[in-house]
């Protein structure tokens, strides 16, 4: 029995080395990487006025391989950002005991479902880290936190499946970001519809042809602290990203600034 129980001893310690090494590895990886590199370029005008990070919706990184290199990344970001005692706000439900053991073991780190009140009147000094995650919960972040600094899925890629009224009456917040966007980033539904209309359909046949067009939106209506939404990084269009040994742990991801 005391065998046994040696043994599993053993066994978790070389679990937890192997799983320092594989993060050790993973952040060598993203520290040489030019998707890093740019990123870091498009911080750095900010870079003194980040202080804190808040990271949502980055799964159990004990467990999943995505999630290992989105840690790697987080913690390449606190060392980039040079902060002496970092203030880290982490939550995620499927967290393990391995995974919230881990986060223990570092000072200024915390779990948190939701921010405190110091923390949201500090909310323009806290870069939002939120990879992969769903529209619900982007809104609601929108909603209850008030983010500036935000590196998370592209607006525009993350919602182009909806028409622009579907995403205005189910996503309000995000529409309006999505909107103040558009100017610079079209959305592939009007690009490529237009593209297939325009070829396909016979020219004798176009007057008789009803063509459904967006109805006109107020995007004043909707209640936000935020008028405006700039791209500071995509990653060359995602070209970065792709092709990379994090696989797709980082598909879609861009940094916003929300103001």
């Amino acid at each position: 029995m005391g065998y046994s129980k040696s043994k599993r001893q053993a066994s978790r310690v070389v679990e937890k080395r192997n799983f320092s090494e594989v993060l050790e590895e993973y952040r060598d990886e993203i520290k040489k990487s030019w998707m890093f590199k740019e990123l870091c370029q498009s911080l750095e005008a900010y870079r003194q006025h980040i202080v804190k990070i808040r990271c949502l919706a980055i799964g159990s990184f004990h467990e999943e391989f995505s999630a290992k290199w989105q840690l790697a990344l987080l913690m390449e970001l606190l060392d980039y950002l040079n902060a002496s005692k970092p203030l880290v706000s982490l939550y995620d439900p499927i967290f393990t005991e391995e995974d919230l053991t881990f986060i223990s073991q570092f000072e200024g780190w915390s779990v948190d479902e939701h921010l405190s009140s110091e923390w949201i009147e500090d909310t323009g000094r806290i870069l939002f880290f939120l990879p992969h995650a769903p529209l619900d919960l982007t809104e609601l972040v929108l909603s209850k936190e008030q983010p500036k600094y935000w590196l998370a899925n592209h607006f525009v890629a993350h919602t182009d499946r909806y028409t622009k009224s579907q995403l205005f009456e189910t996503y309000p917040l995000i529409s309006k970001l999505v909107n103040s966007l558009s100017e610079n980033v079209p959305r592939r539904d009007e690009t490529s519809l237009t593209d297939e209309f325009t070829t396909f359909v016979p020219r004798r046949r176009r007057k008789n042809r009803q063509v459904y067009r967006e109805p006109q939106l107020d995007y004043s209506k909707i209640n936000s602290k935020f008028q405006n939404c700039r791209l500071l990084q995509d990653f060359q269009h995602g070209e970065l990203l792709r092709n990379q040994p994090w696989i797709n742990a980082f598909s879609d991801l861009a940094l916003h600034l929300i103001d």
